[in-house]
């Protein structure tokens, strides 16, 4: 079998030898971009078996390659199919073995082959019942072990001093103008025509809003804005301020209820919260962001090659939906179960999970709708798409039924 590897790897170094010539743009990006996509797009898909001229029937079963054989041959077929830029999309976890059988499987797969430009060629169909890497990758069932099922942020405690930045004493008298001048802002906003608490329900996109100027959250952000300009020129300290004027703020109300910061702390790092199973609502949108991410890894180079062809059809707009709701899905969800779990909810906790559990589902609304616009401009991405759509649905029926009077809930400023 040694004698065979050989020769295999061998006639693979002679396939790589035949790759075409790589595309020379003269460092011209937007010319490199350019014909990409004409030749991504337009380009027809072909086996790789003919393209790089070896049989599928000369690669050997796994049962028959022990480790150091399969390492061999694998890293010969990474370089074949680097020479011929494509590259297949594994998760990080996934053995040489599954790599090297999965690789072998689609070998008589068609691919559009370009000259300059990664072609990456997606291995994951999303589909939970057929998953191509069982035991491999939890994107799709991460939601469904049970082996972790603490909360993300009680799996290790925090140490809230050591985030909070020291002023030296060369520092205070420089930065301590900037700290008194953002705890007034916090406290006093300047405008009387500020709508309480619009910014806790909106979907963060300051710059689609109607409602900005009655925002004091925007207001704050303005403000932050420029001091960061103008911190350029003060060695970034921007963080520092913020950290400073917010941990002063905290200090000063506990300290109104006769509270010392650090018994404060010691009681939140002790409290029950951080016993708090992750509950099935919180695995099914972490488990979707995780989807997003890698079915954007493994079609980057699609996306960015209709934007260069075709911007007309606004796929960057659809794209640009689908990652600014990926993480704010899981986030105000996260949001919503802590107000509705919580034995010692007030009303005012209850009130902000309804809210919490309306925008969460708009952002639900919102990435459907950009999901299904990438299926119309791309159909042959129709299986991975689906299934995301799918697990979509169901997160926000599920979302529904335990949130039922989500959608009822009256946003200050929006739905008045």
């Amino acid at each position: 079998m040694n004698t065979y590897i050989k020769q295999l790897i061998e006639q693979i170094e002679v396939a790589i030898k035949k790759a075409p010539v790589k595309y020379n743009a003269n460092d011209d990006e937007l010319e490199f971009d350019t014909h990409f996509a004409t030749e991504f797009l337009q380009g027809k898909p072909e086996m790789i078996s003919q393209i790089v001229g070896i049989d599928k029937f000369n690669f050997p079963n796994t049962d028959k390659l022990n480790e150091k054989q399969l390492e061999d041959i694998l890293d010969a077929l990474e370089e074949l199919l680097k020479a011929y830029n494509w590259e297949f999309m594994f998760p990080e976890s996934v053995t040489n073995k599954v790599k090297y059988q999965f690789i072998i499987d689609n070998w008589d797969s068609k691919h559009v082959q370009c000259q300059q430009g990664v072609v990456q060629i997606e291995t994951c169909k999303f589909d939970e019942d057929d998953c191509p890497f069982p035991g491999h990758c939890n994107v799709c069932h991460s939601f469904k072990n049970d082996n972790d099922t603490s909360h993300h942020l009680c799996k290790g405690k925090v140490d809230f001093e050591s985030l909070v930045p020291g002023f030296s004493n060369e520092e205070d008298e420089n930065l301590r103008a900037d700290v008194d001048k953002l705890k007034e802002l916090i406290k006093q906003p300047k405008c009387d025509s500020y709508i309480t608490g619009i910014h806790n329900y909106c979907d963060g996109r300051c710059k689609k809003c109607q409602f900005t100027e009655q925002c004091s959250s925007f207001a704050l952000n303005k403000e932050l804005d420029s001091l960061k300009e103008s911190d350029e020129q003060q060695n970034g300290n921007q963080l520092k301020v913020i950290f400073k004027a917010t941990s002063e703020l905290i200090e000063e109300e506990l300290n109104k209820k006769g509270l010392d910061i650090t018994d404060a702390m010691a009681e939140l790092e002790g409290s029950e919260d951080c016993e708090r199973k992750k509950h099935n609502l919180e695995k099914q949108a972490e488990s979707y962001a995780e989807k997003v991410t890698r079915w954007l890894e493994s079609n980057q180079m699609e996306l960015e090659s209709r934007m260069v062809a075709s911007p007309e059809l606004g796929i960057g707009n659809h794209f640009e939906t689908i990652t600014w709701f990926q993480l704010f899905i899981p986030a105000k969800i996260n949001r919503a179960i802590n107000g509705f779990n919580n034995d010692k909810s007030s009303e005012c906790d209850l009130f902000d999970a309804r809210g919490s559990s309306k925008i969460a589902l708009i952002a639900i609304d919102e990435s459907i709708k950009g999901w299904e616009n990438i299926l119309h401009i791309i159909p042959q991405k129709e299986d991975g798409i689906l299934n995301i759509l799918r697990h979509l649905s169901k997160l926000r029926k599920e979302l529904e039924e335990y949130s039922p009077n989500a959608r009822d809930f009256v946003r200050p400023g929006f739905d008045e």
